[in-house]
């Protein structure tokens, strides 16, 4: 572990260049991002050596390792906290790397801050994956939301962005409350707050429920689940977009470690409502997340509310894992344990290539509006590249990391209808894998719409006329993340054995190969996935359909599209919003959208007005649920204004009658 703390010392060096001048911040800013980029590199290479066994390091049977103690604070690693900390170091390296070359143009806006901040940030996560018991995990979880609110509100010039950080900030204290409470009631029936003690707490039955009901709400709001994912889709536009980068591959998997711990170590995965609430909020928000996602013209928020519907993907998967664990099937159950380990890690290197890419675009054309956009792929090819693998993970195609998690998720899902011992929980277990092969098809939808728009096509506007490729470091960046995605799709076997080593246990008849994935879907059958067979496959039959067209006879004609007539002009293309529009009709109860007629002056005295539509999409949970309760917040702080009367000696009263109070009851017990 000697590498954990040469890494913690170098970010911690990183943090240093907020507190250089402004005069040096360009030279902060490189030697700050490569500090960044080396230690999280470290990160992954401990990280990766200790659940894999490369080298000196043996690999441990289960129980946390200690790493270091001072005072309160300890720090601790086993092989859950391994895993996170693999994908923490190897998007905390390609983001850093990219963002070397996208933060420079903040200069002169804070750079030096903003780098120190991000070494911060990544320090904090770290610290997060290896804290040893309850006091550290709260102190760094608080320096996590400190440090990612103030990178939020870095441009804070904007009056949508200081809105947005704040709404992140109010939610985030909401949920850290929840996790303190439920450490606190944890803390109530153990020695201390130790991991090790914890686990041995001597909670009763209905205190570990209120326990488990705070746990889930705090972990669930900070991975952005529905109904607490409303800050989500305004903080990662809002941020800069290296940081919503990691906000999104990174932090968002620091919740599910937390949860993990949780159920795993303190709470235990035996109680069958347990699995089934997360099961099913894990399905309402995969599902929502990517029809809001398919509806949304600005970049960054397509790629916000897809982390929604990702972060649905994977506590489903939870969910159905604690289900077939409470039924007793272990074995089983390590399937569905092992889509949350492969999908978290996939997950965090597709969305950190594709936030990269939205930031690459934003800065060429100076727009994340899609709508305004078109033709990209000629004028910055290499981001075309890699988005279109990221397109393609996150449909989760063939050839691609993307497909994996989602296919451990199906088989659990199948696994949990075979074991069920119920019709009810059959016919649920249905409408779940119903629902999980709607949110594949929206999803691959939303991403042809996504690209096709974005890259393809004839530009929409003259944002795309100075659009330019991004600089070197960005596309090593995005290029690190393509690599990974295509290789681990290709060769899913080092991902499968490191979550199955993460989760205790060795392939026995669970097993992953270069060749495949082999999965058992019940207790007499299997399910294959072999992503080179599959390639050799397509390969065989890409060559019969291109060989006869490459002969002599083969021609291509290229001709004007009928149009009526006339030729076809930029503007009678498809539209982001037009080609959702099937889907839009299709879900109209649950989007319910607004339509707005505009008309505006005359143009021309001979001329009628000028229309125009706008069409939008309302958050219905922040109208239906947090709207209210703001206004009965309000309410009540209006209402305790009586007692504010601003006399001095009112309010010595006031001290004295609760001091009486508190000797009396303390009388009376």
């Amino acid at each position: 572990m000697e590498l954990i703390f040469i890494a913690l010392g170098l970010y911690a060096l990183g943090t240093c260049s907020l507190l250089l001048p402004a005069r040096g911040e360009i030279l902060a800013h490189r030697a700050g991002s490569l500090l960044a980029a080396g230690a999280s590199f470290l990160v992954f290479l401990a990280a990766a050596d200790y659940l894999l066994g490369w080298g000196q390091f043996s690999l441990p049977q289960a129980g946390l390792i200690p790493v270091a103690s001072l005072g309160q604070f300890s720090l601790a690693a086993d092989l859950w906290s391994g895993f996170f900390l693999a994908l923490t170091g190897l998007s905390g390296t390609a983001v850093s790397i990219y963002a070397l070359g996208y933060a420079a143009h903040y200069q002169g806006q804070r750079l030096s801050l903003l780098t120190g901040l991000w070494n911060l940030f990544i320090l904090s996560m770290v610290l997060v994956l290896i804290a040893g018991d309850g006091f550290t995990f709260l102190v760094a979880w608080e320096v996590m939301a400190l440090a990612s609110f103030m990178l939020v509100y870095h441009e804070n010039e904007k009056k949508a962005t200081v809105q947005a950080a704040y709404q992140y900030m109010v939610m985030t204290h909401l949920g850290t409350a929840a996790i303190m409470a439920s450490f606190y009631l944890l803390g109530s029936a153990s020695e201390s707050l130790a991991f090790a003690d914890l686990a041995k707490n001597g909670l009763s039955e209905n205190l570990r429920h209120v326990a488990f009901a705070f746990a889930f709400i705090g972990f669930a709001l900070k991975s952005g689940l529905m109904p607490l994912h409303v800050w989500l889709p305004n903080a990662h536009p809002a941020a800069p977009s290296h940081v919503s980068a990691l906000m999104s591959g990174v932090m968002l998997k620091v919740a599910v470690y937390g949860f993990g711990r949780f159920v795993f170590q303190f709470l235990g995965a035996e109680v069958f409502a347990y699995g089934l609430i997360v099961m099913l909020v894990g399905l309402v928000s995969a599902f929502l997340g990517v029809l809001y996602a398919t509806m949304e013209k600005d970049i960054k928020r397509i790629l916000a509310y897809s982390s929604v519907e990702n972060m649905g993907i994977i506590f489903t998967a939870f969910g159905a894992g604690m289900l077939l664990f409470s039924l007793g099937q272990t074995m089983l159950s390590l399937v569905a344990f092992g889509a949350v380990l492969v999908h978290s890690f996939s997950h965090s290197i597709m969305k950190s290539l594709m936030f990269m890419s939205a930031g690459a675009v934003m800065h060429a054309t100076g727009t994340k509006n899609i709508e305004q956009l078109g033709a990209l792929l000629k004028k910055m090819p290499w981001t075309g590249a890699f988005t279109l693998v990221g397109c393609m993970a996150l449909s989760s195609l063939p050839f691609t990391s993307g497909i994996l998690g989602e296919w451990l998720t199906l088989q659990s899902l199948m696994s949990l209808a075979d074991s069920a011992g119920t019709q009810g929980l059959r016919l649920l277990v249905l409408v779940g894998f119903i629902l999980m092969g709607l949110t594949g098809a929206l999803a691959l939808g939303c991403f042809v719409r996504y690209f096709g728009v974005a890259f393809l096509g004839r530009r929409r506007s003259g944002a795309v006329l100075n659009a330019h490729e991004a600089t070197c470091s960005m596309k090593i960046g995005m290029g690190l993340e393509a690599a990974f995605i295509v290789f681990l799709g290709l060769f899913p076997g080092e991902l499968i054995s490191a979550a199955m080593h993460a989760l205790g246990t060795d392939f026995g008849s669970l097993r992953g190969s270069v060749w495949g994935v082999f999965w058992l879907r019940s207790m007499t059958d299997m399910a294959v996935y072999s992503p080179v067979l599959l390639l050799i496959l397509a390969a065989v039959l890409l060559s019969v359909l291109v060989l006869p067209l490459m002969g002599a006879k083969a021609f291509a004609q290229r001709d004007i599209t009928w149009n009526c007539g006339t030729l076809p002009t930029r503007r009678q293309q498809y539209t982001a919003t037009g080609l959702s529009k099937p889907l839009r009709r299709a879900f109209t109860s649950i989007l319910r959208p607004r339509r707005e007629r505009i008309f505006l002056t005359k143009e021309h005295a001979y001329f009628g007005r000028r229309l125009e539509y706008r069409l939008s999409l309302p958050e219905h949970f922040e109208r239906l649920l947090y709207q209210p309760a703001e206004h009965l917040l309000v309410r009540l702080a209006d209402g305790l204004r009586v007692v504010q009367q601003g006399s001095v000696r009112l309010y010595i009263g006031y001290t004295m009658l609760a001091m009486v109070l508190v000797l009396i009851w303390g009388w009376a017990k």
